[in-house]
């Protein structure tokens, strides 16, 4: 609503700026204060090229300016020109279309172009840890985002389902046996005991029993060179693990409410490493450097070793040989790797390859970064795994839910309702905050009921399903909407920020910022909070007429709420 009537105040005011309606666009603002209008336009430019004051500037466009429909007003500021929407036109037109068009407001048209986000990829055979909590968040609603904006979206995990921790993983098994009926918590105790006698026997304090025990290093080594090699037993080692790993996996994904389009790992690529040698061969950047080959970044990103100096492939060769296939197999628009900050000089060590190389792939791929999640402990104050995350997250949420919220519905699983909550609460609390910056996380705070919270969002809709319930046991006709009802200033305040739903969405998918909707979120809640005190729906002074037409822009303010959650992965509850 707010983008279609800037466009249309950018034509009407095109011949008398001496610029085209797309450059007078982006002069259009909203004015800080909004007590000084809906939308600003500053006169100093064109002052300069008219040679007059910019107060007198505005003065003269004002005074020739023809206003389009939904531009009540315009005011002159000094230099700048301010515009006050029709509010009967605005909530006129966006309330009933919200309501028609539900979470589908806003949606762009299929545009048919690709676009891959990689996010998540745990590795196989370790505990799926809360580190990677926020990639794999970020990355499932920039996905969301993503599909609302018209593309083709493809969410891939990207396993660490290759290397050489299956070598450490299997010479653990070879020391002490398979454990039997084996879980990822098996295969990371395994891992564990390996990896406490590789170090020790680096750092020669081995005791009499570990003496006897062969070198952990060497015997990963061979593994991983068997493993590429194609060996089988080496190959069925690696699947057992891979097959123990997935079904874990899935079960913490379905939890999330999380589908990949792709599982794809590492190893699904181990076959094209070949031809990644070859064609960067043929590029002429590839180089030796110490007995390893790689390509020289330049001063900025230094010596990317892209094999090892045995000849095993690297994080780096597989990531080389997977933009190569995706390129060739699904020509995306983008790119996306959700990955933490701690990894960027990989990224742009691979880019600039992939650019040196001159191939198509390169200008497609974006690394967005994520800052560091500290706090992230239990009661007791240890690390933390996903699955104890979630289980004490729940915990927690049922606590809370019981303390702060009095009046709970009859008839309602309080236990389902706790993991709705924990989920959102998670969602929420990781979506919050801009990717870039670190966040310490806090369980209080996740879980505040009223403040900036994903629960918080979660109560709203319950509230105006509520709202819904009881004006429809009143005989409230939600069809007898009529705009001209809704005059008073939180209405429109109200209104004015579900209008601006679309712009949200678009922001965060240009800068990869799921924040910016959380962020709104918040402000349509706190809005409708406002709105609500002053707009009862029923009363014996509310008139039918009135009645409806609150009704209908509080059900208008649901259907935003909850198309927002979705685009974040927070669930709807019904009733709390």
């Amino acid at each position: 609503m707010d983008n279609s009537l800037i466009s249309e105040l950018a034509k009407a005011l095109e011949p008398l700026v001496g610029m085209s309606a797309a450059e007078a666009q982006k002069l259009i603002s909203k004015p800080q204060d909004r007590s000084h209008g809906d939308l600003t336009f500053p006169c100093f430019q064109l002052a300069k090229t008219l040679r007059i004051s910019p107060p007198e500037c505005a003065k003269k466009i004002a005074a020739e300016l023809k206003l389009p429909a939904g531009i009540s007003k315009v005011e002159i500021v000094g230099p700048y020109l301010n515009f006050r929407f029709d509010k009967g036109s605005v909530i006129g037109a966006l309330v009933p279309q919200i309501l028609r068009d539900k979470s589908s407001f806003g949606r762009k048209e299929p545009n048919h172009k690709k676009f891959i986000v990689e996010y998540s990829s745990p590795n196989i055979a370790k505990t799926f840890h809360v580190g990677h909590l926020r990639t794999t968040l970020i990355g499932h609603s920039l996905v969301q985002i993503y599909k609302h904006l018209g593309y083709d979206v493809l969410g891939i995990n990207h396993l660490g389902d290759w290397g050489t921790q299956f070598g450490i993983v299997w010479a653990g098994c070879e020391i002490w046996g398979r454990p039997k009926d084996a879980t990822v918590d098996s295969l990371v105790e395994v891992y564990r005991l390996a990896g406490t006698l590789k170090k020790a026997q680096e750092e020669g304090k081995l005791s009499a029993e570990e003496q006897k025990y062969p070198d952990v290093t060497q015997m990963a080594r061979d593994y991983f060179i068997r493993l590429e090699a194609g060996d089988k037993a080496a190959l069925e080692f690696w699947q057992w693990c891979l097959d123990v790993s997935m079904k874990y996996f899935v079960t913490m994904y379905d939890r999330l409410g999380i589908k990949f389009d792709h599982y794809t790992g590492e190893s699904f690529y181990r076959d094209m490493l070949s031809d990644v040698e070859n064609k960067v061969r043929s590029s002429g950047i590839l180089e030796e450097s110490r007995g390893a080959l790689g390509v020289d970044c330049g001063k900025k990103y230094g010596f990317a070793r892209v094999f090892a100096e045995d000849g095993r492939s690297l994080y780096i060769t597989r990531d080389i040989a997977t933009a190569m296939y995706r390129e060739e197999t699904f020509h995306p628009e983008k790119i996306l790797y959700v990955v933490a900050a701690q990894q960027m000089l990989h990224f742009q060590q691979l880019i600039e390859i992939m650019n040196r190389m001159k191939h198509p792939v390169g200008p497609k791929m974006v690394h967005v970064s994520f800052g560091f999640v500290p706090g992230m402990k239990t009661r007791e104050g240890g690390g933390i795994s996903l699955k104890d995350f979630l289980d004490e997250m729940k915990d927690r949420a049922l606590e809370a839910y019981k303390n702060e919220v009095e009046k709970r519905p009859e008839g309602t699983d309080e236990n389902l309702i706790a993991e709705a909550v924990a989920i959102g609460a998670t969602y929420f609390y990781f979506l919050s905050h801009s990717n870039v910056k670190d966040l310490h996380f806090t369980w209080e705070q996740a879980l505040n009921f009223q403040g900036e919270s994903g629960p918080y969002l979660q109560y709203a809709v319950a509230r105006l399903n509520s709202i819904e319930v009881k004006a429809n046991e009143s005989g409230v006709d939600r069809s007898l909407f009529d705009a001209s009802q809704l005059t008073e200033e939180s209405a429109y305040d109200l209104a004015s920020l579900l209008a601006q739903f679309p712009t949200i969405v678009e922001n965060a998918g240009r800068d990869y910022e799921p924040y910016y909707i959380s962020q709104y979120l918040i402000e349509v809640a706190k809005s409708f909070s406002r709105a609500y005190r002053e707009l009862r729906v029923v009363g014996e002074d509310v008139s039918k007429e009135l009645s409806s037409s609150r009704l209908a822009l509080f059900m208008a303010t649901r259907e935003i709420l909850v198309a927002g959650m979705n685009l974040l992965g927070i669930p709807k509850i019904e009733r709390m």
